[in-house]
């Protein structure tokens, strides 16, 4: 039956026009959901086919003003176009559709045409353009700030640090504004200057003994946690050791052969994180990351 996807209406056989909103109709509900999903892969890679021509107009401006430097001794600056001044024309989006299907992402026509008959790439195609374009913007864009992955044990014995760290100097602080309270420390100041300074003293300590009764109260609460992590640690871990082997692991990648030492060691630390990402749905990339390093050493270095 005649189906309006924005309405979300079907209709008797022989109309159109949606009688609500005025659209066009699709033959069924299924034949919508697929030209939506169709038009959505294809706006998708326009999208992509945009970003790609920014970066590798920036890339081309940057290597064009180095080059124009070491010729005239011209700053490089003046060399650059603004990042942010990119016209988006028909020139530019017709270098990226045809990067596109020089890179095997499908063609102009199959990315950026209005017309409904032709093919929407495909899932490959689109993953393959995706990984391009964040090729493209790594070489541009500051790397993302490396997060190191600190256990819950850790962080109880730094909690207990910090902890006796303001027990200390919050007990002493108190005692020598004991002291001066008293009249057994005389500080040869003013009397008014005196008195601030003795209840600066005063406030000082009692503010680090606070400090130590929340960091305490927060080690007393990670305690319990720290069993808990190691095991779910080795759970995983051993799961990953019996569910795949180095050999497993050397056959995901696919021609090591041509690859580095160093390439090699790190293709493998990639398959290991992608694994535990997909096998254990594991949301922390720096816990990933704690755990790929140690079942890599099991795995490759034992």
């Amino acid at each position: 039956m005649p189906y309006c996807p924005k309405c979300d209406m079907e209709f008797v056989e022989g109309i159109t026009v949606c009688t609500d909103c005025g659209g066009p109709l699709y033959e069924s509900e299924e034949a919508a959901k697929a030209a939506i999903a169709e038009e959505r892969a294809k706006e998708r890679a326009r999208e992509l086919a945009r970003e790609k021509a920014i970066y590798e107009e920036y890339l081309r401006s940057m290597t064009e003003g180095e080059e124009a430097e070491g010729d005239d001794g011209q700053e490089q600056h003046n060399n650059k176009p603004d990042s942010n001044t990119f016209h988006l024309g028909a020139d530019t989006d017709t270098e990226a559709y045809a990067d596109m299907e020089a890179n095997g992402a499908g063609s102009a026509n199959e990315c950026g045409s209005a017309d409904p008959a032709d093919a929407a790439p495909t899932e490959e195609e689109l993953r393959a353009l995706e990984e391009e374009v964040r090729r493209q913007a790594q070489a541009i864009l500051p790397p993302e700030p490396v997060h190191v992955y600190v256990d819950k044990s850790q962080k109880y014995d730094d909690l207990k640090s910090s902890a006796t760290a303001f027990l200390l100097v919050g007990g002493v602080l108190l005692i020598i504004s004991a002291l001066c309270w008293a009249g057994v420390i005389t500080i040869p100041m003013a009397p008014v200057s005196r008195l601030i300074f003795q209840g600066a003293l005063t406030v000082m300590g009692l503010f680090s003994l606070i400090i130590f009764v929340r960091t305490s109260s927060s080690a007393k609460k990670l305690a319990p946690q720290i069993a808990e992590e190691k095991a779910q640690t080795q759970i995983t871990i051993d799961w990953f050791i019996e569910q795949y082997t180095a050999e497993d692991i050397d056959n995901a990648i696919g021609k090591k052969d041509s690859l580095s030492e160093e390439e090699l060691s790190l293709k493998r630390f990639q398959v290991i994180q992608d694994l535990l990402v997909t096998g254990r749905d594991l949301p922390d990339q720096a816990y990933v990351d704690a755990l790929s390093e140690e079942i890599y050493s099991k795995l490759f270095e034992s």
